[in-house]
């Protein structure tokens, strides 16, 4: 259903914090989805942290106060985000892996695109290069419309997932704003053409019933990244678009360990 009520705070599940864990290098940066938060990966998180490695999981703009701070924002004002976030992560570790689920995907792409000194590793979940056409579509028609007030699309559920054990701590927006959400639209389009430009071992990770970002991106973009040290790709038949909560998390979970011990040898 659409409104033009933005809510006067529209989260779901509780407080949307950051989460930050000390630990060795590489540092994993890890940034969220659209209209989320840090829970959208946090057994990943807990189990990189438990293995001994640094985490930092941000807020991004927009995100954790009210679905209106984030209708306005820009893929450029994440990109910005990232950059500061990667700087301070750098300050404090020789090397950093990014890690970005959905929209967060797009920000590590473009972090990763732009080879920063330090850069270790690339972890996409979920990447969000395309959207499905039942999120797309509705997109390319209500962004086209002039003069409307600010538009919000009340989510039917809080998260895409097939096992919903975690569906309760998973801390998002119950609304999507339109202006924004478009934003990802834009930005998946951008990236696809800077796949090139990533350098660094990567590693892609999907869930098969994704009604969000089809499956098809996990390949889409293995295939275009012609220039990176290595590529793994695995889709989990199981599990659907919040692949760090879902049925098949403690494998994405130990694929993500396996890449920071990799990392952690590498010279």
């Amino acid at each position: 259903m659409l409104t033009t009520d933005p809510s006067r705070s529209g989260l779901l599940h509780g407080e949307a914090r950051a989460f930050e864990v000390k630990g060795r290098d590489p540092c994993l940066l890890a940034f969220h989805g659209f209209t989320g938060s840090p829970s959208e990966m946090m057994p990943v998180l807990q189990a990189a942290a438990a293995a001994g490695f640094a985490v930092r999981a941000p807020l991004q703009p927009g995100h954790g106060t009210n679905p209106a701070d984030l209708q306005h924002k820009t893929f450029e004002d994440w990109i910005a985000a990232g950059r500061q976030h990667f700087v301070q992560a750098s300050h404090d570790h020789e090397r950093v892996v990014v890690m970005g689920f959905s929209m967060g995907s797009l920000v590590a792409l473009k972090l990763a695109s732009e080879g920063l000194p330090g850069l270790a590793g690339l972890v996409v979940l979920g990447n969000a290069l395309f959207l499905s056409a039942h999120s797309a579509l509705p997109l390319g028609l209500f962004t086209r419309l002039k003069g409307t007030p600010d538009l919000y699309l009340l989510k039917p559920r809080a998260a895409d997932m097939e096992d919903r054990t975690l569906a309760d701590t998973i801390v998002t927006y119950d609304r999507h704003p339109i202006r924004a959400a478009h934003e990802v639209f834009r930005a998946g389009a951008v990236m696809r053409r800077e796949l090139g430009h990533v350098r660094c071992p990567t590693l892609i990770l999907h869930g098969k019933k994704d009604r969000v970002c089809p499956s098809t991106n996990a390949t889409y973009l293995a295939d275009h990244l012609t220039h990176a040290a290595s590529v793994k790709v695995r889709v989990y038949p199981n599990s659907a678009h919040v692949l760090g909560c879902d049925f098949d998390r403690a494998e994405v979970s130990a694929e993500v360990v396996s890449l920071l011990k990799t990392s952690s040898n590498r010279r």
